[in-house]
């Protein structure tokens, strides 16, 4: 898609997400949204820390999406059919090749990198498992290189396992929290299955079912709640209720033990498993 050559800045405003100005080249990360404009925000967000690296930013699109702000500051924007199903079906192999020729084009043109963001609105089930190889793939393919990858996952499209393997794919895994962007895979490591399965069921919550929740486990009174929130003490229960059943629990103690171990504080750049060379 041609750019305009009259480029603007990048439409995110101070103060940035501290989550995703943490991301630094070599991660492939991998975030759950639930609504157009948390995919747009993340987009953003995350181009707009990789302008700020210097980086060429790209961004595979799904169809319909709002694009006249980051095609105006110059963010490679392209059609999500059309990069993943250049043959009729998923393939990993011209994916590759696409990510690596990206990155010799921004290295060409003097960037200091490449930081991409690809979505999966087009993924069937037919295509999951070759996706899955494919992103797992990917992390031995950036290592160590300028690219920072970040592949977006609709949570209506995900069941709970697609959520298991997909964070397992990744460095780290985020979802939007409270209104900000926090990493749900802070102290996770392939060897803490238990760990990992409560960050796929916490990732499947919405987020005011999750700040619910965090409340209540917190000590703060469904009445206090409904006052903060302006909200019905009805809807702070059904919020409360819909949670601890899409958790797969059954009372609150169970779905803070959850809540604990899918602990979302660390910060991003103190989670990633493969730390890059000299990274602080």
């Amino acid at each position: 898609m041609p750019q305009s050559h009259d480029r603007q800045p990048i439409g995110a405003q101070p103060p940035y997400d501290a989550v995703l100005g943490a991301i630094r080249h070599g991660a492939h990360i991998c975030a759950f949204y639930e609504t157009d404009e948390d995919l747009l925000d993340l987009v953003t967000q995350f181009c707009a820390a990789g302008a700020r690296r210097g980086d060429l930013c790209l961004w595979v699109m799904p169809d319909g999406a709002d694009t006249d702000a980051l095609a105006k500051a110059g963010v490679e924007l392209h059609c999500a059919d059309d990069a993943y199903l250049q043959g009729g079906a998923f393939e990993g192999g011209p994916m590759v090749a696409f990510w690596n020729e990206k990155l010799a084009q921004a290295i060409a043109e003097n960037h200091c990198g490449l930081s991409a963001t690809g979505h999966t609105c087009w993924l069937q089930q037919r295509d999951w498992q070759a996706f899955m190889d494919y992103e797992n793939y990917l992390n031995e393919v950036i290592a160590d290189r300028p690219i920072s990858l970040l592949c977006t996952y609709p949570l209506w499209a995900c069941k709970a396992g697609d959520v298991f393997d997909v964070v397992r794919a990744h460095e780290v895994a985020l979802a939007k929290q409270q209104n900000h962007w926090s990493v749900i895979e802070s102290h996770l490591t392939d060897g803490n299955a238990e760990a990992l399965e409560a960050a796929s069921r916490v990732a499947s919550l919405s987020p005011r079912e999750h700040q619910v929740l965090l409340l209540v486990a917190g000590g703060t009174t469904t009445k206090a709640i409904a006052f903060d929130l302006d909200l019905s003490i009805r809807t702070i229960e059904v919020h409360r209720e819909r949670a601890i059943r899409r958790l797969g629990v059954r009372t609150m103690v169970e779905a803070v033990r959850l809540l604990t171990l899918a602990s979302p504080s660390a910060p991003l750049m103190d989670v990633r498993r493969h730390p890059a060379p000299g990274a602080r």
